[in-house]
């Protein structure tokens, strides 16, 4: 995968990938749920395609390098990070942070679908990294794609504060962006971090339903 970073990209082709992209992610949020479900994971695959060709794009489905010790890894740090964030802004500051309405009640199909919306969210993403490292250092390259990851669930966090939805997508959502990133480039692979993102969220679920079933 790492065969991606630092490659010179065409200008024209980066705009249309983007808005392709970005096509994909209006499917998700507005489409119909089939159309969803697989609309980021396409065009994103195919914005890859499109500006680095398929022989490269390939390089993103490497066997990965010591997938189950980095993911022991990066799986546990991004639960740290995350409840670390979410102790500052909830119980420090005292805001009302919005939840994932969809993992926080969550359906039977979620077990099918969410893989795929989360294949989707790691292309995405990765698209982005390695865009911008051929520009920038692959640091300052997975910072800006956090920043975006973080973006794109403006939505599902909105609180009705503006400002503190924005400090809360780019603090929790953007800091799990870096962690997945890192996942990725020490594996050497797009499954790594897709692995340890399925992780993440299917023990977020587990955690919220918990309380329902003693109840």
């Amino acid at each position: 995968m790492n065969k991606l970073f630092y490659q010179p990209v065409n200008l024209r082709k980066v705009i249309l990938a983007t808005v392709l992209i970005f096509l994909g992610l209006f499917g998700l949020l507005y489409g119909p749920t089939y159309l969803g479900i697989f609309s980021v994971a396409l065009t994103s695959y195919l914005a890859f395609i499109l500006v680095f060709g398929v022989p490269l794009t390939n390089h993103l489905f490497s066997k990965p390098i010591r997938p189950i010790k980095i993911s022991l890894i990066y799986f546990p740090l991004n639960w740290v990070v995350s409840l670390a964030a979410g102790f500052i802004l909830t119980y420090l500051l005292g805001w009302q942070l919005q939840g994932n309405l969809v993992t926080d009640h969550p359906s039977l199909l979620l077990i099918f679908t969410l893989p795929i919306m989360l294949l989707g969210e790691e292309l995405f993403s990765l698209f982005f990294l390695s865009i911008f490292s051929s520009r920038f250092s692959l640091t300052v390259s997975s910072i800006l794609s956090a920043i975006i990851f973080g973006l794109i669930h403006f939505s599902t966090y909105y609180n009705g504060n503006s400002f503190e939805t924005l400090v809360h997508i780019c603090l929790i959502q953007g800091s799990a962006r870096l962690i997945f990133n890192q996942a990725a480039i020490k594996s050497n692979s797009l499954w790594t971090s897709w692995m340890v993102h399925v992780l993440f969220d299917f023990s977020s679920i587990v955690i919220s339903i918990l309380p329902q079933l003693f109840n």
